[in-house]
């Protein structure tokens, strides 16, 4: 017999929604899919409350709402891959635009997926390396190898980036 499905909505969108979106945006720069993503996680919830499953802990719940955001994120990319497009604003890319914050952005995403995950959610946002080990089930060590050979990809794209451009001799 499954468990009545009785929850607060709003208190959910209020609490979850600007995180997921957030964590969309990274991967689109778009914001319709990044709110396409934020309705799927929502309707994937309701989904799986619906089915008699619970969370045990505010932490929990926290940690599947990652994990599921992140899946369908990579998952549309996979598929974008696969039928060859390419989001607009990437075709009017313009490479005068050297900013820090760009460069940073621009290096997190050529990372490949498994150190682009840690990163993200240890700097964007604000996880511990405790939380991101549960959230992506690997342990505590190899979040931080992952995190480490992160940064010093991230440093060395924005060094030759920079360099290529003149603006570190």
């Amino acid at each position: 017999m499954k468990k009545n499905c009785k929850f607060d909505s709003k208190k959910l969108i209020d609490k979850y929604s600007n995180m997921i979106f957030k964590i969309a945006l990274r991967y689109f720069e778009s914001e319709a899919d990044a709110e396409d993503i934020v309705q799927e996680v929502f309707l994937r919830y309701i989904g799986y409350i619906k089915t008699g499953n619970i969370f045990n802990s505010d932490e929990h719940e926290k940690c599947w709402i990652i994990r599921v955001t992140m899946n369908l994120c990579c998952n549309a990319v996979n598929r974008a891959k696969l039928t060859k497009t390419m989001p607009l604003n990437e075709c009017f890319y313009m490479e005068l635009n050297l900013n820090s914050e760009n460069l940073l952005l621009e290096a997190v995403k050529k990372l490949d997926e498994k150190y682009k995950i840690v990163f993200e959610l240890f700097y964007f946002d604000g996880l511990k390396v405790t939380e991101i080990s549960k959230v992506l089930e690997i342990s505590v060590s190899n979040v931080k190898t992952r995190l480490k050979r992160a940064r010093d990809m991230v440093k060395d794209f924005m060094r030759k980036e920079r360099k290529s451009y003149g603006r570190i001799r």
